[in-house]
């Protein structure tokens, strides 16, 4: 899932120019309390169902008493029209105004069908134990089912509402305190209704419980696109323009040729964001060879395939393994966030070579889609690998700001430091046109840029605008190889010279120097919401590895066991395993990672392990 190993390449550099845009143009629209269309669509959705389960189990209900099947199912049958009514009129609203509301729920027939089935199971639990020929058992009958459509139609109510206002701090709880309340009109009702002349063998959780997933799953469907497969990655490949946010996108590879992107829907209403890593280009030479992921393949580049690291779906501690996904390729070599088309004559001023740094562009399409097909997740984890890392460490203030208000987030850069030299990014940044997305009315951001604080800055900042937020990243103390980040920081440290990338192990030492610093400066200026976890050797990303359910070398705990607790931390009630790591004897290199060979200072032989020898490493 990591991409091309040139993926840390610009990255790095991109990462400072996260510094220009991580709250990006979502911060602009910061304060605007008016959802999305296709929130308001499916909530609209949501307060049709409601009325619908209610008028269905007040059906019932009569039926207790008259046992006239043909006269319950006209009435479920007239409310199943209004339904479908205003489903349409939902979409319809929505559509005109540029969002899809119609695969985020799929029709209304089988939503439809599912609580008929479910009101005619509830109904069946009641009735054990009762006989309809007594009347004291119909009206105790009558009497629980009506509380059950009270409390059907008032949390379903509760959820269309809290879509509408989704925004705003307070609709988590008015949300929770309706649901508590229908719930306690159930449980009065219920007390009252069921009694020495109510023979039922159910009980009042029995009951109320029915409703409960009744409406957990109409809630599930209704903001979780049933369209999208839940056994494999659906590839979705745009095409055209893409009207989204008062723009027009088109999404595009460096060369113009096609772009995809992949997600898949989980069995839980939490969500992982993954943007792909794969290098970076920023001039005639980089491009033209190129050193960066050029194109997405929709069969190779299908996270489908891959069964390794948090990526193995079948593996019962993996976290992520039953979350909704969505992998935003990469093909446009700016760390996705570049908007700019460019002729770099650098090399050949005769011979122009066009390049599209659309990063950005291509990331929005892909945040609309998920938008529409995601509404309301309760948690969404923000990563990516390498050059990925970088997308997700600026994309996510977005998402989090202007996509998902509500949800819980937390975000983690695999292998992406932000390991820069200021002449990097002075000279090349540009190049990808960050700017052009810098909100205006955070200055802050462009002081950091121009003041070179860089990553340590921006993490800083973002950490503090967002302090429900957990911030991490996670490095090797020697991420090595032509394509890691100390390969990419040794052509900074050689004047930006390609070939420095050939002799990568050069950089190691002050690579290891300059990320232990910028780690445990973030850590003390932002103690409450930012983590490090600094693992032995010079491996490059570990998201795709199985070496994060079981590598504990040189004293670190397992990486999943620090995602879990990540996970489980808040600002107010941190939890204890949840800490900065750094390894000891962290020159040790594992199984597979980047080396020398025969090894060359700093990488040391030492009887049968290469160790890499830097004067001041744990």
């Amino acid at each position: 899932m990591t991409g091309s190993n040139r993926v840390w390449g610009v990255a790095a550099v991109a990462l400072m120019c996260a510094l220009v845009t991580p709250s990006g143009p979502a911060y602009a629209m910061k304060g605007k309390n008016k959802p999305y269309p296709t929130t308001t669509c499916v909530s609209a959705k949501q307060k049709a169902v409601a009325g619908y389960c209610g008028k269905a189990l007040k059906a019932w209900a009569k039926w207790e008493k008259t046992q006239d099947a043909a006269k319950r199912d006209a009435s479920i049958a007239k409310a199943a029209q209004k339904v479908e009514k205003a489903w349409t009129k939902a979409e319809s609203k929505s559509t005109s105004k540029g969002a899809d509301c119609v695969e985020t729920t799929g029709p209304a027939g089988p939503t439809l069908g599912f609580v008929d089935s479910a009101s005619g199971a509830l109904v069946d639990r009641l009735n054990m134990g009762l006989d309809l020929a007594d009347r004291a058992h119909v009206k105790c009958a009558q009497k629980v089912l009506k509380a059950a459509a009270g409390q059907c139609a008032g949390l379903l109510n509760a959820e269309s509402k809290f879509l509408k206002q989704v925004r705003k701090s307070s609709a988590p709880q008015k949300r929770d305190a309706a649901q508590t309340k229908a719930r306690q009109r159930f449980g009065k009702a219920w007390s009252k209704a069921v009694g020495a002349s109510c023979a039922t063998t159910a009980g009042e959780a029995d009951i109320g419980g029915a409703v409960d997933a009744l409406v957990a799953r109409v809630a599930f469907d209704t903001t979780s696109s049933p369209s999208i497969s839940t056994d494999r990655y659906d590839v979705v490949q745009p095409t055209g323009s893409t009207s989204y946010e008062g723009r027009e996108l088109k999404a595009t590879c460096i060369e113009g040729t096609p772009y995809a992107y992949f997600v898949q829907r989980g069995t839980v209403n939490k969500l992982l964001y993954y943007f792909q890593g794969g290098g970076a280009c920023w001039d005639q030479l980089t491009c033209g060879v190129p050193v960066c992921k050029d194109t997405v393949d929709p069969v190779r580049d299908n996270p489908s395939g891959v069964s390794t690291g948090f990526a193995d779906l079948n593996n019962p501690d993996n976290p992520f393994r039953d979350w909704h996904k969505v992998f935003v390729s990469y093909c446009s070599c700016d760390i996705h966030f570049g908007d700019a088309a460019q002729d770099y004559t650098n090399l050949n001023p005769a011979a122009p070579l066009h390049i599209e740094h659309r990063g950005f562009q291509n990331s929005k399409i892909v945040e609309k889609f998920a938008r529409e097909h995601f509404v309301n997740p309760e948690r969404v984890f923000v990563t990516g690998s390498s050059a990925g890392a970088y997308g997700a460490w600026f994309h996510g203030p977005l998402l989090q700001t202007e996509v998902w208000p509500a949800a819980r987030f937390d975000g983690l850069a695999d292998a992406g430091n932000g390991v820069i030299t200021q002449d990097f990014l002075t000279t090349f940044f540009p190049n990808w046109n960050f700017s052009a997305n810098v909100p205006a009315e955070f200055p802050e951001i462009i002081d950091i840029i121009n003041g070179g604080s860089g990553i340590p800055g921006y993490t800083e900042f973002v950490a503090k605008e967002f302090p429900d937020t957990n911030f991490a990243h996670y490095s090797t103390a020697f991420d090595g190889g032509t394509g890691g980040q100390t390969g990419f920081y040794n052509i900074m440290l050689n004047d930006n010279d390609t070939l420095a990338a050939l002799t990568w192990w050069d950089g190691s030492c002050q690579y290891n120097a300059d990320m232990r610093s910028q780690a445990m400066s973030t850590a003390a200026a932002v103690p409450s919401n930012y983590r490090y976890y600094i693992g032995t050797g010079s491996r490059h990303t570990m998201f795709g590895s199985d070496k994060v359910y079981d590598d504990t070398t040189g004293g670190v705990p397992t990486i999943v066991d620090w995602v879990n607790a990540m996970m489980m931390s808040t600002a107010e009630n941190p939890h204890e395993g949840w800490v900065n790591v750094e390894c000891t004897g962290c020159g040790l290199t594992l199984a597979g990672d980047p080396q020398p060979n025969p090894p060359v200072p700093p990488f040391m032989q030492v009887g049968q392990d290469v160790v890499i020898d830097c004067p001041g490493t744990p």
